[in-house]
């Protein structure tokens, strides 16, 4: 007899559903490890048996915590249990893991995952001049072409019109894992002035879906909402998701002081200065609000900031913190949902935009332009 893992997962499983697992025990104590991919070790602890038996518990929690880490979606675990492994006790298996910090009762992850990009918000809105980015799991040989099909108005006619493209066609998967595509609101509006026949500025963009298999997003196109009024985050799925909301900001400053006095003298010593924003969301839709507490518990979130300094990558990605937030959403007609919060950015000094002329030549001033 060796020890034995009793019940060994098949398939991709979420990090949620990863349960109790129950080793039987040949002698005392199992020497237990747990291994991401690359070697790490998570885990590496010494149980003793009781009846027989060692169970492990929340071994999810430790897979999250590591794929926070690395920013991975999907990874794979090895779990090995032995004593001695000349005496051949050793037993192992491997946990194919998709990341899932939420609470779940779909049993049937790969019908999910074929039918389904990586979010829970499936209708959404969008700013203008904004890139859509998805996320998805695909099986190895799986076909990565999609389909974009998208509704607009031109400012000669009222009329609206429909057309598609697709993209990768041919194109496949050659491993099993996440893969991620991009949209850019700018591609979509080329595609419709060339089915127009006129100029991308004559085109008014209202609305498009994006297919890959099963898998389907519409997105609206909202006139009143800014990409740099986005907040970025990872969603459930450990993937990037974006929250393009209607909100109102209050920006708050805070400074603290100590007051000493010297020599007959008031001086100021120990300043900090804090300042923080508290927004207001909304009104949103019902999928919104159901949506929209992953942004309130991501443990990564990014603000765009301009750097009119740097023509080359003008928009820069600033980490940022939720510290508060008010999430109260009602199933009634009575009243519209919004929820409020308030953030600040991760690093302790106010943040101060500094402005600057992006220039109007290819190289530096001289007397040629003068």
């Amino acid at each position: 007899m060796a020890h034995r893992i009793t019940y060994k997962p098949q398939g991709i499983i979420l990090s949620s559903a990863v349960g109790e697992i129950t080793v039987a025990v040949e002698g005392e104590y199992v020497d237990v490890t747990l291994t991401a991919t690359g070697g790490i070790v998570i885990l590496s602890e010494r149980y003793y048996a009781h009846g027989g038996y060692v169970t492990l518990y929340d071994l999810g929690s430790l897979i999250e915590s590591e794929m926070n880490k690395s920013g991975q979606s999907c990874a794979d675990f090895t779990l090995r249990v032995f004593t001695d492994s000349v005496n051949n006790k050793a037993d192992s298996c491997v946990l194919h893991i998709l990341y899932c910090d939420r609470f779940t009762v779909c049993t049937d992850i790969p019908t999910f995952l074929k039918e389904n990009f990586l979010t829970t918000l499936s209708m959404r809105r969008v700013a203008p001049g904004s890139t859509l980015s998805l996320f998805f799991y695909a099986e190895s040989g799986e076909s990565l072409e999609y389909s974009v099909q998208h509704t607009f108005q031109t400012k000669k006619s009222e009329a609206r019109f429909l057309h598609s493209y697709y993209m990768d066609s041919g194109k496949t998967a050659a491993t099993s894992g996440v893969v991620q595509i991009n949209v850019p609101l700018s591609s979509v509006i080329a595609d419709a002035a060339g089915f127009a026949a006129v100029r991308p500025d004559n085109i008014t963009l209202l609305s498009f879906t994006v297919r890959c298999g099963q898998r389907s997003v519409t997105c609206f196109v909202d006139n009143s909402l800014s990409d740099l009024e986005s907040f970025y985050f990872r969603n459930c799925f450990n993937v990037w998701d974006t929250a393009t909301l209607p909100v109102e900001t209050t920006a708050k400053t805070d400074v603290e002081r100590s007051l000493a006095i010297i020599n007959g003298k008031s001086r100021f010593y120990n300043q900090s200065t804090a300042k923080t924003y508290e927004v207001e969301a909304g009104p949103l839709t019902s999928d919104e609000a159901d949506w929209i507490d992953q942004l309130f518990s991501s443990h990564d979130v990014f603000r765009i900031e301009p750097d009119p300094t740097n023509s080359y990558d003008p928009l820069l990605l600033a980490p940022i913190l939720i510290t508060d937030c008010t999430c109260e959403i009602q199933d009634g007609d009575e009243k519209l949902n919004t929820v409020k919060f308030t953030w600040r950015y991760t690093d302790n000094r106010p943040i101060v935009r500094l402005s600057a002329s992006p220039g109007i030549f290819t190289s530096p001033y001289n007397l040629v332009y003068s």
